[in-house]
């Protein structure tokens, strides 16, 4: 099964977390596919919310995490928004909402 690799920023500039690839584009061909997020430098740790059960398979611990691990279905087109909520290694906490896209990119 192919695997998308996504690092947990932090934007200093506007003091909220980011993601390397925004959207995440799956393309059709992968069919399911794993998506790992990881943290990055000065990210202590996350949480990855909101992913729609009917396409995303994932761990039910929702405790904050330095590495999540999620299996997209990949069965429809579209593009799905989710929330990630990290700590900076200060102790300041933000929000950002990305996207999948699945069917994104090349086939």
């Amino acid at each position: 099964m192919p695997q998308i690799d996504v690092t947990v920023n932090w934007d200093a500039t506007n003091n909220r977390p980011t993601v390397s690839q925004n959207p995440i584009l799956v393309p059709t061909a992968n069919g399911a596919t794993v998506i790992q997020w990881t943290n990055g430098a000065n990210i202590t740790n996350f949480q990855i919310t909101g992913l729609d059960t009917n396409q995303f398979t994932y761990p039910s611990n929702s405790n904050p995490v330095t590495t999540f691990t999620a299996t997209d279905k990949n069965s429809a087109v579209g593009t799905y928004s989710y929330t990630v909520t990290a700590t900076h290694s200060s102790g300041l906490q933000g929000r950002h909402d990305p996207d999948i896209e699945n069917g994104g990119g090349l086939p």
